[in-house]
């Protein structure tokens, strides 16, 4: 029923529902081998803001569903980074700092 509604084929189904969540699974296993400061709560709340994010502009048909993907994975990249910035304590930051 539901891919009924979203095309003429099997294959286009596939793809609109995976660029749904394969954008946001690819941008915490970015964060993970890229991104070793970043911890896991920064990541957490990354992907659900950026899979929020992303079904949003799917429904509001803005754009191409294959640009959800780079959407996703960039969105939770960059959120979990300033998100992690944006946690650390200000004692922390003053024994990092070299003086």
């Amino acid at each position: 029923m539901f891919t009924y509604n979203l095309g003429n084929s099997l294959v286009e189904a596939v793809n609109i529902l995976g660029s749904l969540f394969y954008g946001t699974i690819l941008g915490i296993f970015l964060v993970a081998f890229y991104m070793k400061k970043v911890k896991g709560h920064a990541v957490f709340i990354a992907a659900v803001i950026t899979e929020i994010g992303v079904v949003v502009l799917y429904f509001a048909n803005i754009i191409s569903f294959l640009w959800l993907n780079v959407i996703g994975a960039v969105g939770v990249m960059v959120l979990a980074g300033v998100i992690q910035l944006a946690l650390r304590s200000p004692e922390v930051r003053k024994t990092e700092s070299p003086e």
